[in-house]
C-alpha cells in the first residue's frame, strides 16, 4: 500500500519574496470519484474485439442431434468443392430445427444457410470468461500487496500463453470436450450492455461525487444527492492511497483513493480518483496561489 499525505503549502516568508514566475495555475480543480464499474472497461473492449474477429472469420454454427453421422460424398461432389452427407437417425424434425431452417434458407439467395456466426478458435471463449471473472474479482475483492498483484498477473499471462499457443483446445478436450464457444451476438450483448452501463456511470452518475478546489475553499460532495460541503483550504490536508496495484495502476490508469482530513478530525473519502498523483499537484498549485494572494 502506498500512502502519501499532502498538506497545503505554507505562505511565503515575510520578506515579501514571491514564488518564481511560472505557468498560471488553474483557478478551479475538480476531482471526480468513480464507482468500481469504471474498471470494467476490459470487458466491453475485449467483447468488441472478439466480436470483430468472429465477424471477419464468418464461420457459422449448426445445431444437430448427438447421434448424427457425417461423411464425405465423393460421388456427387461438384468440381472444386467438397460435399458432405449428414445422416440423422429417427425423426429429425423432433430433434432439431436448425437443419430445417437451413434447408429453407438454402433456396433463398439473400439469406445464408446458417445464420449464427461463431469462431472455431477454441481460445476466444475461455479468454473472455477469464477476463470477465478476473475483472469481477479485482473490482469487488480488495487485493493488497505485491503478491496479490503477481498472482493476478500470472493468471493473465497464462491465459494469453494458452491462447497464443492453442493450449485451450487440448486442455478442454482433456476435461470431456468442455469447450466454451460464444457466438458473435453473445460477445456484442456483453460488450454493448457493459459499455452503456459504463458510459452512464462514468459520465453521468460519477460526476456527482466530486471535490472542487478553488483558491481558499474546497467543496466536497460525497454521495449522489448529498449536499455540497465547503471547507477553508487551511483546515484540510490530503492523503492518497493506492492499495491495489492491479486495479489502481493497470485497470485504473494510475487512480487512487483520496482521503481528505479536516481540522475537526473528520475524514472524507473519495475512492477511485483518476490520475490522482498529478491531479494533486494541480491542487497544490491552486493552494499555493491562494497563499501568495494572502501574503500580498
Amino acid at each position: 500500500m502506498s500512502t502519501t499525505t499532502t498538506n497545503p503549502p505554507p505562505a511565503p516568508a515575510a520578506s515579501g519574496l514571491y514564488p518564481p514566475a511560472g505557468p498560471r495555475s488553474p483557478r478551479e480543480i475538480k476531482l471526480v470519484s468513480h464507482s468500481p464499474i469504471f474498471y470494467w472497461w476490459p470487458i466491453w473492449a475485449l467483447g468488441f474485439v472478439l466480436a470483430l474477429i468472429t465477424l471477419v472469420e464468418n464461420h457459422r454454427l449448426a445445431v444437430i442431434p448427438a447421434d448424427a453421422e457425417l461423411r464425405y460424398d465423393t460421388t456427387a461432389a461438384p468440381k472444386d468443392s467438397t460435399q458432405y452427407v449428414l445422416t440423422v437417425p429417427g425423426d429429425a424434425k423432433h430433434q432439431t430445427k436448425s437443419l430445417d431452417r437451413a434447408i429453407e434458407a438454402t433456396g433463398k439467395k439473400e439469406q445464408p444457410t446458417f445464420r449464427t456466426r461463431v469462431s472455431e478458435k477454441a481460445w476466444m471463449g475461455p479468454l473472455f470468461c477469464v477476463v470477465l471473472i478476473l475483472t469481477i474479482v479485482i473490482t469487488n475483492v480488495p487485493l493488497r500487496g505485491l503478491w496479490s498483484f503477481l498472482v493476478l498477473l500470472l493468471f493473465v499471462v497464462l491465459a494469453l500463453v494458452f491462447s497464443v499457443f492453442n493450449v485451450w483446445e487440448d486442455l478442454l478436450s482433456a476435461f470431456g470436450n468442455l469447450h466454451i464457444y460464444i457466438n458473435m451476438a453473445g460477445y456484442l450483448f456483453f460488450a454493448v450492455t457493459v459499455l452503456v452501463l459504463w458510459i452512464v456511470s462514468v459520465f453521468i452518475f460519477d460526476q456527482r461525487t466530486y471535490m472542487i478546489v478553488t483558491p481558499g475553499q474546497i467543496q466536497v460532495c460525497e454521495h449522489i444527492g448529498a449536499s455540497v460541503r465547503n471547507f477553508p483550504a487551511e483546515s484540510v490536508n490530503f492523503e492518497k492511497q493506492r492499495d491495489d496495484l492491479f486495479r489502481h495502476w493497470i485497470l485504473g490508469f494510475f487512480s487512487g483513493d483520496l482521503i481528505i482530513h479536516v481540522a475537526n478530525k473528520e475524514e472524507i473519502r473519495l475512492p477511485n480518483v483518476l490520475w490522482i498523483g498529478w491531479r494533486l499537484e494541480e491542487v497544490q498549485q491552486v493552494l499555493r496561489e491562494k497563499a501568495t494572494v494572502i501574503h500580498s
